[in-house]
């Protein structure tokens, strides 16, 4: 059972924003594409994952990408399964290529058309998620539960390789197919443990209380300026900016089309890139209005949370997590 759903990456989000308000020739415009395409990806192969835990039992809890406290930071993982003898973390990866697993220097090498790539060791990064987790649920008075861990690859056709005699790789990594036997085999090997449900029920609700997005600043990140931004409601059809409010509707002058709803997009892209909060203001800014009555009718028919009166009125982003 999925007791924490898996969410799009705040950051992947803030980048589409970023695609959608920077001009093509801005200087970080073709980074900000590349590392959208790549978290992309990513996110795609930690979500293939969800077929071939589809069969697993009702009594093994599932969360996707949880991030939690430790000591003045945090560890994420991309998913965890609690059944009642173990807890399970799984590293996802979704590269392609040749993938070569260096265990002199502990780093994972990708090559792919030719070209070769250093990455940092998925084994390494699950082992520190272990290390994190056994002291986070000793920190919280858990009972010791064995904590396994291993890393798969989403794309079957990636091709595996290590150093011969070489045993850690075959032992901790493998292709997304091979999970539910994984699984299965760790379920076989600590059937003598169990855990009380009252234990189960007590780490669950500590794991979702616990979590905590990763949101970040993504202008300072990139370094953009603020005036770098483009403002004005984007066609979904074509995608130019500005659109012009006409008759009821968003207009574009460059397709012809009209759009009820454009300046939905308009408020995420402000809410991603800017601040959780805006006033009536702030909207007028960004979707050329000049009237305020009109700002406010299409802020309140969005039904968003909001605080103050009037003048002073500020509405909130909605709750995405």
């Amino acid at each position: 059972m999925i007791k924490k759903q898996r969410t799009m990456p705040h950051i992947l989000r803030q980048l589409s924003a970023l695609k959608r308000r920077l001009p093509p020739n801005h200087p970080q415009f073709a980074l900000i594409c590349q590392d959208e395409k790549n978290r992309s990806n990513g996110y795609k192969g930690e979500e293939a994952i969800d077929y071939y835990l589809a069969d697993l039992p009702d009594d093994f809890s599932i969360y996707h990408g949880l991030r939690l406290p430790m000591n003045h930071s945090f560890f994420q993982m991309d998913t965890l399964i609690l059944t009642y003898s173990f807890l399970l973390i799984i590293e996802i990866k979704a590269l392609k290529g040749e993938v070569y697993f260096d265990p002199v220097f502990k780093q994972m090498i990708r090559t792919l058309n030719g070209k070769s790539e250093g990455f940092r060791c998925p084994i390494v990064q699950v082992k520190r998620q272990y290390d994190c987790l056994s002291r986070w649920c000793a920190a919280h008075r858990f009972p010791q539960a064995p904590i396994e861990d291993f890393v798969t690859f989403s794309n079957p056709e990636t091709i595996l390789k290590t150093a011969s005699g070489n045993t850690i790789v075959p032992r901790k990594v493998c292709h997304m197919h091979q999970v539910p036997d994984r699984i299965q085999a760790l379920t076989r090997a600590l059937v003598n443990i169990r855990l009380t449900d009252q234990e189960r029920d007590r780490l669950n609700d500590q794991l979702i209380q616990a979590h905590t997005p990763l949101i970040q600043n993504v202008r300072e990140l990139y370094h953009i300026d603020d005036k770098d931004l483009l403002t004005g409601v984007q066609c979904p059809n074509c995608h130019a900016i500005p659109m012009i409010r006409a008759h009821g509707s968003w207009h574009c002058s460059r397709c012809g089309r009209d759009s009820k709803t454009a300046h939905h997009t308009l408020l995420d892209d402000y809410f991603l890139l800017m601040s959780p909060t805006i006033t009536n203001r702030e909207f007028r800014h960004w979707a050329h209005l000049d009237s305020r009555a009109q700002a406010t009718n299409l802020l309140k028919n969005m039904n968003l949370r909001y605080t103050g009166t009037q003048r002073h009125t500020i509405y909130h982003e909605p709750d995405q997590h």
